[in-house]
């Protein structure tokens, strides 16, 4: 009889808590997201799963998640970090973000592509995980990877690698012969948003999606750095 009482209360505490995420979930409160991509890299690492909330405030440079409703890519539910809201003024200097005119990159840890030497790419490769899809070549001594400062090596050749051939994509949603390093600068139209992924030469972001609607937030992410 008392083991029964026991069993009975384990399995009503369950059913409560089991009741529980499923209304968090179905009305926003707590969410969870696959990342597939490295876009969010090194803050979100490829195939992370992240949770998020639709209670949090939506603040400026969180990571924030919305539905990617541009036709000419996949739809679906994407994770970047909102760095304009409206009346911003957005402009990339040489990979640099400025926000109203101020440096904003120097607050969070990026990614941007370098031009490496072979030492430096066999290093990568060989002590870093780095796979070798990853580093691309140009010429037969040097190659392109996406890396942080963290993974900078004063051992090595390394400098940074600006793209200045016109982007089409971009070309064909803001009409300017802009790239994803110099960009803008253009003002955020009234109810509207601009994301960008932390990878910043790897990302699927407003550069070429576009503006997001305010309607279109999902939530807020505070947990992301489970790896799957």
């Amino acid at each position: 009889m008392f083991k029964n009482k026991i069993f009975n209360k384990v399995l009503l505490t369950g059913s409560f808590i089991v009741t529980l995420l499923i209304i968090a979930k179905l009305s926003g409160v707590l969410q969870y997201a696959f990342v597939p991509q490295a876009g969010n890299e090194p803050t979100i690492k490829r195939r992370s799963l992240v949770f998020m909330s639709n209670i949090l405030p939506y603040d400026k440079y969180k990571m924030l998640v919305y539905n990617q409703n541009n036709t000419r890519y996949e739809k679906g539910t994407y994770v970047q970090r909102l760095v304009g809201i409206e009346n911003d003024k957005i402009h990339i200097k040489n990979g640099v973000l400025y926000v109203n005119d101020t440096l904003i990159d120097s607050r969070f840890n990026l990614k941007h592509n370098y031009k490496i030497d072979r030492a430096f790419s066999n290093h990568l490769m060989l002590n870093k995980g780095v796979s070798e899809n990853e580093i691309f070549p140009i010429g037969e001594e040097y190659f392109i990877a996406q890396l942080s400062k963290s993974d900078l090596n004063d051992d090595f050749f390394y400098e940074r690698f600006i793209n200045t051939t016109q982007d089409t994509a971009i070309f064909n949603i803001y009409h300017k012969e802009w790239t994803a390093d110099n960009f803008g600068p253009l003002i955020i139209p009234k109810n509207k948003l601009f994301f960008l992924g932390d990878n910043r030469n790897g990302s699927l972001d407003s550069r070429y999606l576009g503006f997001v609607d305010k309607k279109d937030l999902v939530g807020r992410v505070f947990i992301l750095k489970i790896k799957l």
